[in-house]
């Protein structure tokens, strides 16, 4: 069973989230990139109950992995020859591979805005998919070391949002992230969790709008 982290108290319900989303993704306009220099890939952003409340579930890659080692993500994966031009199918495929999830217990609700990495050089396509909870996850030793739950309250409560400066080779650069249960969410997951905040309708504080 996975791991939950971090509290948060919210009136919404499971039933209201999957409302709201539905509808957001269905009718928003939709970033997309399309640049020819980086690698297309996909993330499935499970949005599950636990205890009746909206939870959102994440990983922590395995440490000797090639890129974002160790990091906190979503499950997902580059776009295979075998996929065509799916990109949902790649966010299902990889999600199975990673934390043994069953496609056909997926309701994938849409996409969100894609968003790009910087050292690694991806093209990311985020699809929100509602999971069952309590499920049987078989994480693959050779590409996950955790699987944890955050909830949506914990997310969007107003001090959840952290603005810090990293050091990155000798160069300090300012990282938003969120710091819950002692996990933290940086980067491209970072930016996909406020993408389906926003999509939610939850008010992004103005100084936090930056993007890593």
């Amino acid at each position: 069973m996975a791991e939950a982290a971090g509290r948060g108290h919210s009136t919404a319900t499971m039933a209201d989230v999957v409302a709201t989303l539905t509808n957001a993704l269905t009718v928003r306009p939709r970033t997309t990139l399309e640049p020819a220099d980086k690698t297309r890939a996909a993330v499935l952003v499970p949005l599950l109950p636990v205890d009746g409340a909206p939870h959102l579930l994440f990983t922590r890659r395995a440490h000797h992995l090639p890129h974002h080692r160790g990091e906190v993500s979503f499950p997902g994966g580059r776009l295979h020859p075998e996929d065509g031009t799916d990109l949902a199918r790649t966010a299902l495929r990889e999600s199975q591979e990673e934390i043994g999830l069953d496609p056909a217990d997926v309701t994938v609700l849409g996409a969100l805005d894609d968003v790009e990495t910087r050292a690694s050089r991806f093209v990311i396509t985020p699809f929100v998919g509602v999971v069952p909870y309590p499920y049987e996850w078989r994480p693959s030793p050779d590409e996950v070391d955790a699987i944890f739950t955050v909830p949506l309250a914990a997310l969007s409560a107003p001090a959840a949002e952290t603005s810090e400066m990293w050091d990155f080779g000798g160069r300090t650069i300012p990282i938003h992230a969120y710091r819950i249960g002692g996990q933290v969410i940086w980067g491209a997951t970072h930016r996909i969790t406020r993408s389906l905040l926003a999509a939610l309708g939850i008010a992004l504080p103005p100084a936090q709008r930056t993007t890593d």
